[in-house]
């Protein structure tokens, strides 16, 4: 939710922020602003909608300076107005603010009884406040006394007007980046917009503070004394989060998806075999485990779904998909004979984090599955297995997700071959299957009539439900958080075999019913289920594989898609679920990238 940037150098400051705002635009779009700094007078712009909003108001009023800090919000406390837009400001002070203030109603009421006055509805507004009453001239004291009162989640980007040379951040339990670059420094809610301008990176911890000039870093622990971190060489291109040619993000990030499980696969595989190097956790520990939970959020929980029936199936031992804010709160049973898995593509992911903590204390194995290697859970968690999805800008999580679910497929064969529960033959057959994945994914998107054909006639319809049994159920959650998510269309995902206890009166003439079986185990009941709703007039399309096509054709339309062992076909059945969302929200001319109301990144409950 919510992202930052902050830039001291030489250079603009302006133009710097809203491009920074630009790369960070897919976490909130409610409303943007920047506050630059001139020697000591601030100047602020602030617009409520997207940042292209934002940006025609500077045509006319654009602050000069070579210091400011940028916000550009995912609205959670206050409405999505200009009075609400950060940067929020007082006195000496200006600050921008992702996480939430946990206890600022507390502090505001407190600040209005001694005379405070106040005019946004936001949490944020309580920081330069308290910052301007306990300054005296030292600016990092002020800093220090305002953060001992604030509970919550916070990354925080400062500046004062009595120090037009200085930027000052602060973090505890939200992602924040310092960026290094030649005579000219950055802050960042994450690394897309260092980009091309940084080449370097410090990444702070909880509870650090720094202050940043154009030539220096000074990072402070949480007793404020300084403290040494270490440089990390940024490697992604400039590239990275731009469209190249495509018309959206969602798209190229779709197409992106046979290299990136390629890549992916690359690094968890070698010699034909499952390859987790460093794996912390022995055979013997392995064997012992007693139950595994895998533990997600939105798509993140989906991959967790179908890996639970992979993992049930292959290593033979009980799992539990979770959604990561239920398990945080279930009082659920762990000790050091369970394995948490949490999947996460940000790593920051708020209720995920938690989980991971509450799994951490318990004595649990912890294992995290993740696409940014410096994030808080890649580092909390025992082991990290980094996915290789590179940068994913749309809001609608596409490439991240098949690459999370080729890392769950390689896992379930590392374990099930450490407990004695799979062959050392189907292990390198899952394997070497799995490396032809990137050339099936190929074929299914150069190939799209038929689904775009579908999206066009199903533009129009106000609900969709999708139906199947086991690792489909878990690809039916995903293929309708998809369509909705983009089209908002309203899509829901249902176990086949749960028609008849109530879903089935929903079903009347016309309406749009979606079948996925990936599986020739599941063929005849989920197409009975089919049959059921086909004989109530519902318009029926069958997602399956191509050995399977031709027995569906009585049902309704059939969609195919090249055919993979069971452990692996989800990874090539989410992805005309993909497009068909896509080609949806196409034709209904929507903001694809940019749904309404959804953010990249939650990092706040």
């Amino acid at each position: 939710m919510c992202g930052i940037i902050g830039y001291v150098g030489k250079s603009e400051a302006a133009g710097i922020l809203i491009n920074g705002l630009k790369a960070l635009e897919y976490r909130g779009y409610d409303s943007a602003g920047i506050a630059v700094l001139d020697k000591n007078r601030l100047g602020v712009v602030k617009a409520k909608g997207e940042i292209k909003c934002l940006e025609e108001k500077l045509k006319d009023e654009s602050p000069r300076g070579n210091i400011g800090i940028g916000h550009t919000r995912w609205a959670t406390h206050g409405a999505a107005n200009e009075t609400n837009a950060h940067p929020h400001c007082a006195g000496h002070f200006s600050v921008v603010h992702n996480g939430i203030i946990e206890n600022w109603r507390e502090i505001r009421d407190g600040l209005e009884m001694s005379g405070v006055s106040f005019e946004s509805e936001t949490d944020t507004e309580v920081i330069p406040k308290l910052l301007e009453l306990n300054y005296s001239g030292d600016i990092l004291e002020a800093i220090r006394k305002t953060l001992k009162l604030l509970e919550g989640s916070y990354a925080l980007g400062i500046i004062c007007s009595n120090d037009a040379r200085t930027l000052y951040c602060a973090k505890k339990s939200s992602p924040l980046i310092i960026g290094l670059g030649k005579g000219e420094n950055f802050i960042s809610s994450d690394i897309n917009p260092l980009l091309g301008r940084a080449n370097e990176a410090v990444y702070l911890e909880d509870g650090e503070t720094a202050a940043i000039t154009e030539d220096s870093v000074s990072v402070y622990d949480p007793d404020f004394n300084l403290t040494e971190k270490e440089k990390k060489s940024i490697s992604l291109g400039a590239g990275t989060a731009e469209k190249g040619g495509f018309e959206h993000f969602m798209l190229k990030e779709i197409c992106e998806q046979p290299q990136v499980i390629k890549n992916t696969l690359d690094s968890v595989t070698a010699n034909g075999g499952v390859c987790f190097e460093d794996f912390p956790y022995t055979e013997e520990e392995i064997k012992a485990l007693e139950r595994i939970y895998i533990v997600g959020c939105g798509s993140a929980y989906h991959v967790g779904l179908i890996s639970k029936y992979n993992f049930e199936k292959t290593a033979k031992i009980p799992t539990f998909a979770e959604y990561a804010g239920e398990f945080r709160y279930a009082d659920t049973v762990l000790n050091e004979n369970c394995l948490v898995i949490i999947i996460s593509q940000s790593g920051e992911t708020a209720d995920s984090l938690a989980a991971l903590k509450t799994a951490s204390e318990s004595g649990a194995k912890t294992v995290s599955v993740v696409n940014v290697p410096e994030s808080s859970i890649a580092k909390m968690s025992r082991y990290s297995v980094l996915t290789m999805a590179g940068t994913e800008i749309a809001v609608a999580t596409t490439k991240a997700f098949t690459c999370q679910l080729a890392v769950m497929n390689m896992l379930c064969l590392y374990i099930a071959r450490a407990r004695g529960a799979c062959t050392e033959v189907f292990s390198e057959i899952a394997a070497n299957m799995s490396a032809t994945l990137p050339k099936k994914a190929e074929k299914i998107i150069e190939n799209t009539e038929k689904i775009k054909t579908l999206a066009k006639e199903i533009s129009e319809v106000d609900k969709c439900f999708f139906l199947g049994r086991n690792v489909d159920y878990g690809a039916a959650l995903e293929g309708a958080l998809k369509l909705k998510e983009i089209s908002y269309i309203d899509c829901v995902g249902y176990p086949a075999s749960e028609l008849k206890h109530g879903t089935i009166s929903l079903i009347e003439k016309d309406t749009v019913c979606f079948g996925l079986i990936s599986n020739r185990e599941l063929l005849a009941k989920t197409a009975s289920n089919l049959a059921e709703v086909t004989a109530r007039g519902a318009r029926v399309t069958v997602f399956a594989p191509e050995s399977l096509g031709g027995e569906l054709t009585k049902i309704g339309e059939v969609i195919t898609y090249p055919d993979s062992i069971p452990l692996l076909s989800p990874c090539l059945e989410v992805i005309p679920l993909q497009l068909l969302a896509y080609y949806t929200a196409k034709e209904k001319n929507l903001p694809i990238d940019k749904p309404r109301n959804l953010a990249k990144s939650v990092t706040v409950e």
